[in-house]
């Protein structure tokens, strides 16, 4: 049970959230944004983009 709340406590961590912003968005093809690879962008940026391609863009604003 130790191992399973590690695990779970991982999930959350900055970097693996950008991980899964980062692969949502290859997967739709989205490589570049703002003049950017992907993994350039800080955690803002890349949700900014996530929210445009995933949400729509008037929510993102």
């Amino acid at each position: 049970m130790l191992h399973q709340e590690t695990k779970s406590g991982l999930n959350k961590t900055p970097e693996n959230k950008k991980d899964f912003y980062i692969q949502q968005l290859l997967r739709i093809g989205v490589y570049k944004s703002f003049g950017k690879q992907l993994y350039e962008l800080s955690m803002d940026e890349l949700q900014e983009v996530y929210l445009e391609y995933y949400v729509g863009g008037d929510i993102a604003q």
